[in-house]
């Protein structure tokens, strides 16, 4: 009879790590994946608002609990102080309205990232280049 112990013990160890791997897998794959969705790159005139959208953003059941919207990069630099307020950050969809420039366009990266109802948490990132309005004209 004790020659099936070390059996039997490898088997309840064998046993207790499969349920334990497969629970968490079971957990995990209980509500379905969380993808934050701000929309494509688009271009926008200055001194226009500017609409953003996470509609699309999917995940449990679609029982977000955040939506938070941030301006992260102007022209690829990182941002430290908002130069501009974000109407309803907190919201599916944002606007804000677009600064004057003074020539060309100017690059704007806001971060989508929402949570949902068991805190998991994605982000996305959309770029918005903001254009002077102004013609350019041709030659004289």
């Amino acid at each position: 009879m004790n020659k099936y112990v070390p059996v039997l013990l490898m088997f309840a160890i064998v046993f207790s790590a499969t349920q334990l791997l497969t629970w968490s897998t079971a957990e995990a794959g209980k509500y379905p994946r969380l993808r934050a969705d701000a929309g494509d790159d688009f271009k926008a005139f200055e001194n226009q608002e500017v609409k953003l959208d996470g509609s699309d953003s999917k995940g449990a059941f679609k029982k977000f609990v955040d939506f938070e919207w941030e301006l992260v990069r102007v022209n690829g630099a990182k941002v430290n102080n908002q130069p501009f307020e974000i109407n309803n950050n907190d919201e599916k969809q944002a606007s804000f309205m677009a600064p004057e420039v003074p020539s060309g366009e100017i690059t704007y990266e806001f971060k989508l990232k929402v949570r949902d109802t068991v805190d998991r948490e994605d982000d996305d990132i959309v770029t918005v280049h903001v254009v002077n309005q102004q013609v350019p004209l041709g030659p004289t």
